[in-house]
Parts: C-alpha cells; sequence; structure tokens
C-alpha cells in the first residue's frame, strides 16, 4: 500500500479542485435541516437581543424611577415639614400673645381674637386657629364671630392628649382628620399644649387646623400618572391626606397589612419598596420618608404601569431593529436558498449534458463495433447457407454467431450501466461499488468506443472496493471524461492506461491538505500525449475553462469530475508535462 508523504512524489495539482472551499461545497449540499436551523437563527437571534435589551432596558427604567421616586419623597417630606412648622411658628406667636393672661381674659379679649384673624388670613393652608381652655372647651376660633358661645371639643383625641400637669413634648401634637365644630370641613389640627409657670401643661391648647384638601391638590399636581399615590399618615396608621382620596377622610387609617411597613419606619429609613404598595396592595415602586421630629410619614407610589409604559416607550427602537433584522436575515437566507437552488440546478443540467456528450461518445464508437458484429453475422449467415449440409461446419459457425451475440448483449448493457442515473436516496443505503470489476469491465467497452488507434489498457488488482454510497455511474462516467481527454491529447493514436492501487493518506499529506486521513484508492487515467503547461495545469477543473479548438470541448468535463469527487469526500490530482503525457489521478475513500 503506498502512502503520501513528504518525501514522496509532488503531484502538480488544480487548487481549486483538489482543496475545494468546505464552504462551496456545502453550499450545495446544504440539507434542509440546515435551512430550517438557519430560518430558526434568523428569527431566535434577533428574539434573544431584544430580550435581553428589554431586561437591560428595564433595569435602567427601574434604576432611573427609583431615582424619581426618591427625588418626589423628599420633595413631598420638605413640603409637609414646611407646612407643619409653619404652623409650629404660628402657634409659638400665639402662645407669645397670650402670656400672664388667664383662660377668662382670654375668652373675652377682642383684640386677641383679632390677632387670631390675622394670623389665619396669612397662613395659606391654614383651617382656622382655636384656643381650648382646661377641660375641653373651645372658647375663640377664627374661623367663628367674636364672643360666640363656648362649644365642648372634649373628645378630639388632641385634647386627651393634653391633660393639666403633664410635660409638654418638644415637638407639636398632630391629631386625626376631625370635622372642625364651626365649619364642618375635614382638618387635622396642630396643636401645643399652653405652659403654666412651671412649664408644665396647665390643660388647655393652642390649635392651628390644616385643610387635607390643600395638600391633596398638591399631591394631585405632581402625580406622573393618575395611578399613582401620594399618602401623608401618623405612624399609627391614621391617614391625614392622600390621593386617592379616602371615600371619608375622617377616621380613615392604613389597612393591617401595613404594620410591618409602620414598625420598620419607626426604627429607621426605609429603602424604595417594590411591589404590592403596602398602603392598597396595588403594585407600585414606593418610596417613603418619615418627617424629622414627628411621628409622621409621607409616601410616594410610582404606578407600575407608568414603568411599564416607559419601558415599551424605549424599546420601540429595538423592537424595530430587531423585526429589521428578521427581516434581513431571512431575506438573506432566501436569497441564498434560491442561490443554491439555482446552482444545484445547473450543475444537474451540466451533469445531464455531460452525460448525453458521453453517451453520444460511446454511441459512435458502438455504432462502429456493432457494424463490425452485424458485418460478421452476415458472413456467419452466408457460411450457413453454403454449408448447411456441413453439421460440423455449422455448429463452428453457431459457435461464432453466439459469441458475437454476447458481445453485442455486454456492449449494450454496459452502455446502459454508464449512462443510468441513480437515485440518490438509494445511494445513501447502497453499498460499496466493486472497483476492480467496475474498472475492468470499463476498459472494455472503452477499447471498443474510443476509437481507431487508441487501445485502451487496464492495470487493477483485485478486491478493490469503495467506501459504501458511492455512485457507480458518476465514478464511470468520470472515467470516460478522462479518456475522452486522453484520446483528444493523442490525434495520432496512442495508449490510454487505468490503473488503481490502495493508498493510504496520513495527517496533512503533502499536496493534498484537505482530505481527511484514512485508506484511499488512487485512480489514474494516464495518456501519451501532448501534456499540459503549468498554466493550463493549475485551471484544472476550473468550469469552462478548456485547452480545446472552439466547438471541440465544453469545458465542463472536469470540472463535473472534480465536482463528483467533492460529493465523494475525495479529490482530484493531475500530473503533466508539455510532450510527456498526462496523469491524472482521482482519489477516492477506500471502503
Amino acid at each position: 500500500m503506498e502512502s503520501i508523504g513528504c518525501g514522496g512524489p509532488v503531484a502538480t495539482m488544480a487548487p481549486d479542485v483538489v482543496n475545494p472551499t468546505p464552504d462551496a461545497a456545502a453550499a450545495v449540499r446544504l440539507p434542509w435541516r440546515g435551512l430550517l436551523l438557519l430560518r430558526a437563527f434568523a428569527v431566535l437571534l434577533p428574539l434573544g437581543a431584544l430580550v435581553a435589551i428589554g431586561f437591560s432596558t428595564m433595569a435602567t427604567v427601574e434604576q432611573a424611577a427609583r431615582g424619581r421616586v426618591e427625588r418626589v419623597a423628599e420633595m413631598l417630606h420638605e413640603h409637609a415639614l414646611r407646612a407643619f412648622d409653619a404652623q409650629e411658628l404660628t402657634i409659638a406667636a400665639i402662645a407669645h400673645r397670650m402670656q400672664g393672661m388667664g383662660w377668662p381674659d382670654v375668652q373675652g379679649d377682642a383684640a386677641l381674637y383679632g390677632f387670631l384673624r390675622a394670623l389665619d388670613a396669612v397662613n395659606l393652608n391654614s383651617g382656622g386657629l382655636a384656643l381650648v381652655a382646661p377641660g375641653g372647651l373651645l372658647v375663640m376660633s377664627s374661623t367663628q364671630p367674636f364672643g360666640a358661645p363656648a362649644r365642648d371639643v372634649a373628645s378630639r383625641d388632641y385634647v386627651a392628649a393634653q391633660r393639666a400637669g403633664s410635660p409638654i413634648p418638644e415637638t407639636v401634637f398632630i391629631g386625626q382628620v376631625v370635622r372642625a365644630a364651626v365649619t364642618g370641613a375635614p382638618i387635622f389640627p396642630i396643636v401645643r399644649a399652653r405652659p403654666r409657670a412651671d412649664g408644665l401643661s396647665d390643660g388647655g391648647t393652642i390649635v392651628a387646623a390644616l385643610l387635607p384638601g390643600n395638600f391633596q391638590s398638591f399631591y394631585r399636581s405632581i402625580l406622573e400618572s393618575p395611578q399613582d399615590q401620594v399618602t401623608l399618615f401618623r405612624l399609627d396608621g391614621a391617614i391625614l391626606a392622600a390621593v386617592p382620596e379616602p371615600a371619608d377622610p375622617v377616621g380613615a387609617a392604613l389597612p393591617r397589612s401595613a404594620g410591618t411597613m409602620l414598625r420598620a419606619l419607626r426604627s429607621g429609613p426605609l429603602e424604595v419598596l417594590q411591589g404590592p404598595s403596602p398602603f392598597d396592595g396595588t403594585p407600585r415602586m414606593t418610596a417613603i420618608r418619615r418627617l424629622a421630629r414627628h411621628d409622621v410619614g409621607i409616601a410616594y407610589g410610582l404606578s407600575q404601569q407608568a414603568l411599564y409604559r416607559d419601558w415599551r416607550r424605549r424599546m420601540i427602537a429595538p423592537l424595530a431593529g430587531a423585526v429589521l433584522s428578521m427581516a434581513v436575515l431571512l431575506a438573506a437566507i432566501w436569497q441564498a436558498e434560491r442561490s443554491m437552488r439555482s446552482r444545484s440546478l445547473a450543475e444537474s443540467r451540466a451533469r445531464t449534458a455531460e452525460r448525453q456528450a458521453t453517451l453520444g461518445l460511446l454511441a459512435g464508437g458502438l455504432a462502429h463495433d456493432f457494424g463490425n458484429i452485424t458485418q460478421s453475422v452476415s458472413a456467419a449467415a452466408r457460411l450457413l447457407q453454403r454449408h448447411a449440409e456441413d453439421a460440423a461446419r455449422v455448429r463452428q459457425v453457431a459457435d461464432l454467431l453466439e459469441s458475437h451475440a454476447t458481445r453485442a448483449t455486454a456492449l449494450s448493457r454496459r452502455l446502459l450501466d454508464t449512462t443510468r442515473r441513480s437515485d440518490p436516496v438509494a445511494l445513501r443505503s447502497a453499498g460499496a461499488v466493486d472497483i476492480t470489476a467496475s474498472l475492468r469491465e470499463l476498459a472494455e467497452l472503452l477499447d471498443a468506443t474510443l476509437g481507431a488507434g487508441i487501445r485502451v489498457r487496464c492495470d487493477v488488482p483485485p478486491g478493490l472496493r469503495s467506501a459504501p454510497g458511492l455512485d457507480r455511474a458518476e465514478l464511470e462516467t468520470a472515467l470516460i471524461n478522462l479518456a475522452a481527454n486522453a484520446r483528444d491529447a493523442m490525434p495520432q493514436g496512442g495508449e490510454v492506461w487505468i490503473t488503481a492501487h490502495p493508498l493510504q493518506v496520513p495527517p496533512r499529506p503533502t499536496g493534498a491538505p484537505t482530505l481527511t486521513p484514512g485508506n484511499y484508492h488512487r485512480i489514474t487515467v494516464r495518456d501519451s500525449g501532448q501534456g499540459m503547461s503549468p498554466e493550463a495545469l493549475a485551471r484544472l477543473g476550473e468550469p469552462f475553462f478548456t485547452t480545446k479548438p472552439p466547438g471541440r470541448g465544453t469545458g465542463l468535463g472536469l470540472a463535473m469530475v472534480a465536482a463528483f469527487l467533492r460529493r465523494a469526500d475525495g479529490a482530484l490530482l493531475a500530473d503533466s508535462r508539455p510532450g510527456r503525457g498526462t496523469a491524472v489521478h482521482m482519489l477516492l475513500p477506500a471502503g
């Protein structure tokens, strides 16, 4: 068995034939499953990118939204704190004005009443100023006429919180929402106990009321969407002002589920919460702040719908890009599929044309051979007529007729076998081809058909078999093409040798680096003709390239041989020198 290596003879090759580009071969043989995978890839790749961009964009949207809700919550905190501080300053001014006055004097002091009215007029957020004597009697209010009868407000929570003799807290007391005793409007009071000489509470209170409606008007002006939420609440759960507004603001409270959030707010600041809102369970991103120096919190909740709306707006461009990418990729695959089909169809037509040319070659030779057989049969018939009574002579002529009939039958069968088109589906399940028998039979046929002056010799060892799935008809067509080229290279006649022998290809062999290492058969068609120049040899197998005169060749013969070898995972090699003949080698995987 021969081995092709660095030390062996180096064959001159046509680069486009011996080392076929894998992509070019794959483009022709690309299976339909591969096309489906490409189509899936064309859809899934943009979709995967779109999903990744979607997640990234959502993270960006959430990060931006987190910053917004924190800023808005901080603004609402400052707004509430300024309102409470303004009322606290008002209460301090009233307490200073009342210094040294007893409660009976307070009730009858018209100047003090005018002072309350003046302070109430300049405070836009004020819901009224009032003085409540020990025991819970409302003795003076900026919202009722001077000298009006005292009203009993002992049931208010701020009255119960300011007991006589109790220490006065540093911060004001913020009462729950009630209806004003005079106007009936919802208010929540800011209250401080009136101190006596020892600094403890004398049981009376100074009240500066705020209107929840003023807060709610401001809250509505800053919402990003109607689904957003703002809530001002005490840490015991009582709601002071909220948007959306409670059905009845008096006595409105947070749900029990907010208990955990309230306890956490008492112990320190809260991070931004995302998910079901602790205030109503609606999905929101919520920032919560506790007012400095007060047991009051403020919360701003951004609706999840607003996040999705912002996300959808940002995803318009990536979505359009993904759709466009899918369209471009699918269009490119469709165009590649069309090119593949066109190339396959062109190759099929070229193979058909080559088979027809081969059939013409064989038909010409067969016509001559059959003519000789016919003449022999006619001569034998005349001998039979002439020697009908001579039994020995009749048997001799009959044997001669039988040999001619056998030869004609063999020629007809070889012609049919050579020109038969193989079924691709059957080839995949077909067994190995008997290379030895095929070459010997083909050499016999070619010897009878290539024409006068051309002798075909065959030197093939027994037992050579190909790898499974080889197309015998294509193999023989390739050999006929090579034999026809050899005949044309010897216009004065000569011999064509067909030889074959086993061959082992080691890794990266010299002269055929793209061949898979393994066992091969090297089938050689050698002539003693004119030979080829190095320039022509370099273009061996190039479609439509021929050295023959116009009208004598199409340039497709060797191209079809090269295509057949690519499909069979083989290679095409050639040795040639001008004036010294040409040897073309076909390397085919061995069985």
